[in-house]
């Protein structure tokens, strides 16, 4: 699974290596399948009013899980077994995609994985999620609120160092730093060969959901890299002070450094508030909140043969299409990333014992799901077969 630094298998693995071999000497270990598909959808460019609208399918990355994060993970993985550490930490709501797929992809170096969890609103994905989660093997802790988090991850940390010897691996809430976001600049790089090998046009527009930041500065990196004028639009789907400016700019920033730490030839820009365009007004009322925007874009994107969801990528697309409705497409070529997991889970879902769910999270098996909830694909199927019964699955 692993590649050693500065081997020929490792140096053409991924295109930021390929292209800045200095960074060949950062602990990374192989987790995704790439290059992902890209392919141009007439339902959505139709929708959009646009020359053409395409879709990098990043719903594969993994032979077992995919979605954005196993990116991220190749870095912030690797670095753990580089550590020496057998335990990793990390943090997410009740549902979170990147808990699941640390989880999943820690299990499978040998690493145990403790997901620190956060309230959300209820959703079928949730309890598929937490269900897979618990098979996968990842010690599963559900707090109401921050601090009461961070008190019990400080304990945590205690209990691990005291029984391991070893000072357990800490992931940051959406395995966002700027060592995981150099996934995202490979993934820039990697849409640019895909343009260079005319496999798609060279995009005007990136659209990819804005959460921790670390997909969309990494693509900003990459591409502005490899010298595509694309822009990337992200569009906050956590919160609208979350994704300022200031955040954005500082992480593209610390990250441009780490790369020109690693390998000098990394080219340095000035970056300002121009350089990633934000989407504001998708979000709705909260993190997590489904939208009607959203899921009808859900429903589009699933006519089209295209996976999306009601928490990212169903926002994303619903900002997409909420541009091209104003006529801001109109003769631009568009990609829309498509971030949402596409690999099948069921067999980890029915492998759980729903009785060993953490009382903590029992009350996402034991109440309704959000309304807007019953239009999302696959999650009335999900909800309906782990659901205690007696209880209703929509509220």
């Amino acid at each position: 699974m692993t590649a050693g630094p500065g081997t020929d298998d490792r140096r053409f693995a991924r295109e930021l290596f390929a292209r800045y071999p200095g960074t060949l000497d950062l602990p990374w270990v192989r987790l995704a399948t790439l290059p992902t598909r890209v392919a141009e959808a007439p339902e959505l460019t139709r929708a959009a009013a646009a020359a053409a609208v395409w879709v990098k399918d990043d719903g594969l990355s993994g032979e077992v899980y995919g979605g954005n994060k196993v990116r991220k993970l190749e870095f912030l993985l690797g670095e753990a077994l580089a550590s020496g550490a057998s335990d990793v930490i990390t943090f997410g709501a009740a549902g979170s995609n990147h808990a699941l797929a640390t989880a999943i992809h820690g299990a499978a170096l040998g690493l145990r994985v403790h997901s620190m969890l956060l309230p959300q609103p209820n959703a079928g994905y949730v309890r598929t999620n937490v269900l897979a989660a618990m098979s996968a093997g990842a010690d599963l802790h559900h707090y109401p609120d921050q601090a009461h988090l961070l008190r019990g991850t400080a304990a945590l940390r205690r209990r691990l160092r005291d029984s391991t010897g070893r000072e357990p691996y800490v992931i940051p809430f959406g395995g966002t730093n700027p060592r995981s976001t150099l996934g995202f600049v490979s993934a820039g790089l990697e849409l640019a060969t895909q343009v260079e090998h005319r496999e798609l046009p060279q995009p005007d527009y990136v659209f990819v959901a804005l959460g921790s930041m670390g997909t969309a500065v990494g693509l900003a990196l990459g591409m502005r890299a490899a010298g595509l004028a694309t822009k990337v639009v992200g569009v906050p789907v956590v919160s609208y002070e979350m994704d300022t400016a200031d955040g954005l700019l500082a992480l593209i920033r610390e990250t441009q450094e780490l790369l020109r730490a690693a390998d000098p030839t990394f080219p340095q820009h000035e970056w300002g508030e121009d350089d990633v365009l934000v989407a504001c007004g998708y979000l709705g009322d909260e993190y997590a909140r489904f939208t009607p925007e959203g899921m009808e874009a859900v429903r589009l994107a699933e006519s089209a043969g295209i996976r999306a969801e009601g928490t990212y990528t169903g926002k994303t697309l619903a900002a997409l299409l909420g541009w091209g409705r104003e006529g801001r497409l109109a003769g631009r070529t568009v990609l829309f990333w498509d971030t949402c997991n596409a690999r099948d889970v069921s067999a980890l879902v029915a492998a759980a014992d729903l009785e060993r769910v953490p009382s903590s999270l029992r009350g996402y098996f034991e109440s309704g799901l959000q309304p807007l909830d019953s239009g999302a694909v696959g999650a009335r199927s999900v909800a309906d077969a782990h659901t205690v019964p007696g209880t209703e699955t929509s509220s």
